[in-house]
């Protein structure tokens, strides 16, 4: 059985490995990161701006930094 802080690591994990992918490509196309993201102008310039320590002290908070969006899943219209 996983314990609680075996979830936590996986959280940060995910959330670090998010965020990572998040700032590539939003440096690589800023426009078209936004919308794969589906994030604001905003929240797209905070994660570009993030350092490497505050990518793990974000990614160590316990909670999914992301949000699944089922509207956009394949197969749905």
């Amino acid at each position: 059985m996983t314990g609680q802080g075996d979830i936590f690591d996986a959280i940060a994990e995910f959330n670090r490995a998010y965020l990572v992918l998040a700032q590539r490509m939003l440096r690589g196309d800023y426009e078209q990161g936004k919308r794969q993201l589906g994030i604001s102008d905003d929240i797209a310039a905070s994660i570009v701006a993030l350092t490497p320590d505050q990518i793990d002290a974000i990614a160590a908070s316990g909670e999914l930094f992301c949000e699944f969006r089922i509207e956009h899943a394949p197969g749905r219209a």
